[in-house]
Formats: structure tokens, C-alpha cells, sequence
């Protein structure tokens, strides 16, 4: 049986990239809520640093986190986000254990 996964993705915008992060994250949520395999995708801001934003993931399985990883929303947004960050999303995933 395949085991879910989650993911946790922070993005820091650089200063004054603020607001265009974060439309770009919110179109990143919206496609990948369209995955079949994508059981749930919610997007925070930070409150103390509203440039900070976390993505958090829920995937039936890695082959579902991989497609969405792999889609070409994705190869867009890949594209996109060096002029909006100092520093490369770090993307941390996990398998749901219980």
C-alpha cells in the first residue's frame, strides 16, 4: 500500500518581492489543488515576516508528489522565482507514519 506524503516548502521573498511571491504562490496552490493525487495544499504567510510563506502538501503518495513537482506549472515556476528570492524554497517531505 502506498503511503501518503506531506510537504512543508518555505519561501522567503526578497524585500519589496513581497506581494508578487506571493500571487505566484497563491497560482501554484490553486494548480496543485487540481492534481488527482493532491489531497490537500494550503498556503500560509508569515504574521511577524509577511515575506515568509509556507506551502503545505498533502500527496496520496511520492509518485503524486513527484508529478506535481514535475508538472509544467511548476517548470514555470522554477523559471519565475529567482528574481523574487535571495535563496532557492526549501522543500522538505515526509511520510505520513500515522
Amino acid at each position: 500500500m502506498a503511503k501518503a506524503v506531506r510537504t512543508i516548502t518555505k519561501t522567503i521573498a526578497r524585500p519589496g518581492q513581497e506581494s508578487t511571491l506571493k500571487e505566484l504562490l497563491m497560482e501554484v496552490a490553486e494548480l496543485a489543488r487540481e492534481n488527482p493525487g493532491c489531497l490537500g495544499f494550503e498556503l500560509l504567510q508569515g504574521n511577524a515576516n509577511p515575506g515568509e510563506f509556507v506551502a503545505l502538501g498533502q500527496w496520496q503518495d511520492d509518485a503524486a508528489f513527484q508529478a506535481h513537482f514535475r508538472s509544467g506549472y511548476m517548470d514555470e515556476f522554477i523559471r519565475e522565482i529567482p528574481d523574487l528570492v535571495d535563496h532557492p524554497p526549501d522543500i522538505q517531505w515526509y511520510t505520513l507514519v500515522m
